[in-house]
């Protein structure tokens, strides 16, 4: 309430309590805040991001308040930090991240495709020569198989280790609108409809849902899960992903039109290394670590996962998260 941060916020207006300096917090972010706020006295609040409306803009604020009893009774004192630079510089790292993730995802699925299909008409044409034909080709056609197995062995682990290789990199929790970061990945992929020929359907039934989340890691979780239903699903099929406000949580959901999960397979889909692998229907190799790795990173943020699948019918994977994270 001093004035250096009513020059800080650009306000001339005095704050005569607490309820005048809320009123230029979010609205969600205030709600929060204020759950916080009432146990201040026993837990400290340690950089808190929220949006402060200053001048008609958003500027990102980290908040660290402490409850002290100097004067005798309790005060709250602390300091703020703008991180708007930071915090918009990141955002275009993560639009750039998510769209390179998109990109590869969609070209490892388009060129794995064309090399199953180069396979079986190699397949076909060894096939010829072993019924009397002993040309030479026989061995140029032998290494062209092994070159489209090798190839795309080598797609799907460049992905696998693209992915397992952030669950060494620490979480980057920030406030953002859950709604607008999932629309803009999904028309990535909605762009590549016509190449790998299933359609895309983005649904929410609320404009905005605010939530703390690592957004890269949020991004390569939702595109392994996509990149398994390209896998099992035939062309003219559906991937659904549905948003879904819960109050205190926010529910994810990746739903497909696919072959489904066998009923043996159900019980280790998020087991490590499991015994129970299958390849894609275009002959893309299973690795068996992809699942294990999105449930340990949806947990890590402190979400769990769940799914239901049935044959020929379809597979829906389910992601629910806090709307506020908390480090304990």
């Amino acid at each position: 309430m001093n004035h250096s941060f009513r020059f800080f916020m650009g306000s001339e207006k005095v704050p005569e309590n607490l309820s005048d300096i809320l009123e230029l917090i979010h609205r969600e972010d205030r709600e929060s805040l204020l759950r916080e706020l009432e146990g201040l006295g026993v837990k400290p609040i340690e950089k808190r991001a929220v949006r402060f409306w200053v001048g008609g803009n958003v500027r990102h604020i980290r908040l660290t308040l402490y409850q002290t009893d100097i004067s005798g009774s309790p005060e709250c004192v602390g300091f703020a930090e703008d991180f708007t630079e930071e915090f918009e510089f990141q955002q275009n790292i993560l639009s750039h991240n998510a769209k390179k993730n998109a990109i590869l995802n969609i070209l490892s699925h388009d060129i794995a495709g064309a090399f199953a299909t180069l396979r079986n008409l190699t397949d076909l044409a060894i096939g010829n020569l072993e019924n009397g034909d002993t040309d030479p080709m026989e061995n140029a056609l032998s290494a062209m198989r092994d070159i489209c197995m090798s190839t795309m062995s080598l797609i799907k682990s460049f992905l696998k280790k693209e992915f397992i290789s952030s669950l060494s990199v620490p979480l980057n929790m920030v406030r953002v609108d859950l709604v607008s970061m999932i629309r803009d990945f999904i028309d990535q992929f909605a762009k590549m409809e016509p190449q790998h020929g299933v359609f895309f359907v983005f649904r929410s039934d609320f404009p905005i849902i605010l939530m703390d989340i690592d957004e890269d890691k949020l991004i390569q979780v939702l595109n392994n899960l996509i990149s398994n239903s390209l896998k099992f699903t035939s062309p003219g099929g559906t991937i659904t992903v549905s948003l879904t406000d819960f109050g205190e949580k926010a529910g994810i959901s990746v739903r497909d039109t696919g072959i489904g999960i066998p009923e043996a397979m159900k019980s280790q889909v998020f087991s490590k290394f499991n015994d129970h692998k299958r390849g894609g229907l275009n002959g893309e190799k299973a690795n068996g670590i992809g699942l294990w790795a999105v449930k340990t990173v949806v947990e890590w943020m402190g979400g769990k996962v769940d799914f239901e699948s049935h044959e020929n019918e379809g597979t829906e994977f389910f992601l629910e998260f806090p709307k506020t994270f908390s480090h304990a």
